[in-house]
Order: structure tokens, then sequence, then C-alpha cells
């Protein structure tokens, strides 16, 4: 049925670890069916999810970290993306956690043998001595932490809603940001009565774009609905690009709008842009006091100045680098593991016996561990490789 290769690749020498053979067809499906079918029927059994990189993890050829990250790599839908994912498969994740778990390694066990040879003074260990590594341990763990926030969003992306009361531009920006026509647009107010969302990436983000019915009271039912659902965008969005039209003075719920996200919000979600640069300018257009993106989605001004102001809000305004922590697991361990140091801290303040500050700081070790799988169970691998393509 067709020419093809067998490539073998011997123990230690593939993958996973193990002996493997590759078959090299052209790609004809039906070449490929008939391929499996012969496999099958001489004994082989079809991959489950992640099989090849489950078996790879379980003949030590990689840990749990750079397994999860051979997913994202496989799921990444952007350049910057894939980068940071291939770093992590490649140990970034592993490397980085190393040094705390030696260190935490190390005062475990000198604290061990002080409580095991109390008696010894080569052993002895006081008490403050500890206090010290904990305390930088605890500071270790919480600088991984604090980059997860924008890891998060580059592992899974962020959404914007775009709000504004009718005939502001909104969707004419929409599909300026799209760089395609993908919103209707017309002269007539509340074209948009449901929300549209489309995927863009801003330097390797991924941004959903969500273009909402207008701020206004609805009239009917069908424009309740869409002015109720752009709402519910706007609360869950993890920015509010808030539209202003420059040719006209600010509409009381336009100022109503602001004051309120600028009140609700202390993380600095809400971008406003002032549309329609191209139109000459009105007093009162413009909200005193606020910083504000003058732009023209028809002409296109100001959209690469509102792209970088994106850009800052999602991933801060310094140089984009590569971010450790992206994967919410591995922040909830650093969590557990911070909180077990503290609660070491107290122990150590509250002068309570060695062993109960020593389980602490073992609580602290295993939750480290979990991240890479020193710690796995089978019932933690069974949930991560359940996420994964067949095979892979």
């Amino acid at each position: 049925m067709d020419h093809g290769y067998l490539v073998e690749f011997p123990a230690g020498r593939s993958f996973t670890g193990e002996a493997t053979a590759e078959l090299w067809p052209h790609g004809s499906p039906a070449v490929l069916a008939e391929l499996v079918g012969a496999a099958v029927a001489a004994g082989a059994e079809h991959a489950g999810p992640g099989e090849f990189t489950y078996r790879a993890l379980r003949n030590g050829r990689l840990d749990l970290a750079r397994a999860e990250a051979v997913r994202d790599l496989v799921d990444a839908r952007t350049r910057y993306q894939a980068r940071v994912a291939f770093s992590q498969a490649e140990g970034s994740v592993s490397r980085r956690l190393a040094p705390l778990r030696d260190a935490l390694e190390e005062w475990i066990a000198r604290g061990e043998a002080a409580v095991e040879f109390v008696d010894e003074a080569e052993t002895h260990l006081p008490r403050g001595d500890l206090l010290g590594p904990i305390e930088r341990l605890r500071d270790d763990c919480r600088t991984l932490l604090k980059g997860y926030e924008s890891g998060r969003v580059v592992r899974d992306g962020a959404t914007m809603a775009m709000v504004g009361l009718p005939n502001v531009g909104k969707s004419s920006l929409f599909n300026r940001l799209l760089e395609k026509e993908r919103a209707i647009v017309t002269e007539m107010p509340g074209t948009t009565r449901d929300t549209l969302e489309e995927l863009i990436s801003v330097e390797g983000i991924p941004l959903r774009l969500i273009d909402t019915a207008g701020l206004r009271e609805g009239t009917d039912p069908i424009e309740s609905e869409g002015v109720r659902r752009a709402e519910l965008a706007r609360e869950e969005a993890d920015l509010v690009l808030m539209i202003l039209d420059g040719s006209r003075p600010l509409e009381p719920l336009e100022q109503a709008a602001l004051e309120r996200e600028f009140k609700e919000t202390a993380r600095g979600r809400t971008v406003v842009a002032l549309n329609k640069c191209d139109l000459p300018r009105v007093a009162g257009s413009s909200p005193e006091g606020l910083p504000v993106l003058e732009i023209s989605a028809r002409t296109g001004a100001g959209i690469g100045a509102l792209r970088k102001e994106l850009r800052r809000r999602l991933k801060g305004g310094g140089i984009l680098e590569d971010p450790i922590i992206t994967d919410g697991r591995h922040a909830k361990a650093l969590e557990d593991a911070v909180a077990a140091l503290e609660r070491a801290l107290r122990v150590a303040g509250d002068g309570m016996t060695e062993e109960v500050l020593l389980e602490e700081m073992r609580e602290a070790r295993r939750h480290l561990g979990s991240i890479t799988g020193e710690f796995g169970t089978e019932e933690l691998y069974d949930r991560i490789f359940s996420t994964f393509c067949i095979g892979k």
C-alpha cells in the first residue's frame, strides 16, 4: 500500500526511555488506519491521553512540571506561549525550585540531627538559627508567586470587555484590533445587541475581545438581555476598555460608568480610549484627571499606543520576561508551602517543640515536591494526564 521507514530507538535513547519503533508512512489516512489495525491485531494497545509523556515521567526522563509543560507546548496558540512552555519543558521550573528544596532538605536534616542527638555539642542547633533560613525560603516562594498573575495570563490568555454608549465606535475598534471586518458597523445606534468574541495576540499574549451592547437602558426584552450580558462580561473581564466619543461632550451615563469603574477596581483594569480623534475635538469629551488614549478606529491613529498600553496592563511595563510559574496547580502548591513556613515561624516564636517546627518544614517540602512529582500520587497523575491529547 505504501513505502515508508521503520526507525528504531534502543532503550534509553527514546523520548520515553523505552525501546521504541516508529513507522513513517506518507500520511494517507487509509494507510495509517491499516497500519494501526495491523499493530493492534498483533497485540499493540491504543495510546491513552499523554501516553508517551506519562511513560517518560515513569521512566525518569521528565519530572511532573516538565511533563505538564509538554501539554502546554502542544496547546500553545502564540509563539510567545510556545517559547515559555518550551523553556518549562526544558526544566526552567524545576531548576528554579531545586535550590529551595535543597535548602529545606539541609535544614530539616540539621534539625532532625539536633533532636535525635540532643546531648551532642556538634549537632546542637539553636532555635534562632532556623528563623533566618525559614524566612528566606518563605520570601523566595513569595517571589515566585508574585509572577503567577502575569504567568497565568501568558498561559491561559486574558479577556477584555469593550464598553461604551451606542455609536461611540466599539464595533469599529473591535474590527480594527482584529484587523478584519467581524462586527457589523452602521451609523444606526444599537447595532450590537449581543456580545461578540474574537481572539487576538498582544505581543504573544492571547487576548479575547468581547464587543458588548452599548451602555443604555433596554427598551425591549432582546435589548435588555444584551445589556445584561454586557454588564456580566464587564464584571468578569480581566481588562475593561471604555470607549468615549471625542466629537461630543461626555454624557451622564458615561460619567457614572467611569466613576463606577475607577471606584470598583483597585488593580487598574480599566483603559479609557477617546475615539474619533480624526474629527474636531469637543470640549468636555474627556474625563478630567484620568489618563486617556486618543485613537481613531476609522483611520487607525493611536492603535499602536493602545496595544502597548494593553500589553503593559497585562504584563507590566518592563521587558516581556518569560514567567516561571504559569500553572495554577504550581501556584497553589507554592501558596501551601508559604503557609507551612509561616506556621513554622509562628511555632518557633511561640516556643513549641522542635518536632512541631520540623513537621511544618516537612509539610513545605512536600508541597514544593508535589510540583515536580517528587510526592505525586496516582490520583494526581490521572487528573493531570487526562487533560493531554491522545498519545503525545
